[in-house]
């Protein structure tokens, strides 16, 4: 009967287990706030300088090169783990929130046109406040903002 009773109770575990596992391992919804779309590196970069600085916003490049392979690459030491070049484009792995300039690679980016450079200023849950006001502010200054729906991973990314 405790044979009967512990297997159970262990399957049960394993199911709860694998049923939360599933939860964090996903791709989960959001939407990205791009100001600026182009085939060239250099205009990518120096457009999200003049953004950060209109909006008043940090700028995190986060020591991303182009890279003919992957459009962008972070540095050797950087992709130690992952094998050299390597992308993790933004909100990858955590899903965040977040109301920064950055300049991503769209390829990184599930819908997204391929091999445009993407300045990005802020990405969040669709419909909620705070994309809401990313994107506002974003307009104010330039008119041909927008916000794409896309889905980034939430989970390991090992």
């Amino acid at each position: 009967m405790y044979k009967i009773i512990f297997s159970l109770a262990a399957s049960i575990l394993v199911l709860f287990t694998h049923a939360k596992a599933q939860e964090f391992n996903s791709s989960v919804p959001k939407k990205i706030v791009i100001v600026l779309s182009t085939k060239d590196y250099a205009t990518a970069k120096n457009f999200a300088i003049e953004v950060s600085k209109k909006l008043g916003k940090s700028l995190e490049l986060n020591g991303l090169k182009p890279n003919r392979e992957l459009g962008l690459t972070f540095s050797k030491e950087d992709c130690e783990s992952y094998g050299y070049p390597c992308y993790i484009p933004r909100g990858e792995g955590n899903a965040e929130n977040s109301d920064y300039i950055s300049v991503e690679y769209s390829n990184g980016y599930e819908g997204f046109a391929k091999g445009y450079y993407i300045v990005v200023a802020g990405i969040g849950d669709p419909n909620s406040a705070f994309l809401t006001r990313v994107l506002a502010n974003a307009k104010r200054y330039y008119k041909d903002a927008y916000a794409k729906q896309t889905k980034v991973w939430f989970g390991c990314m090992h």
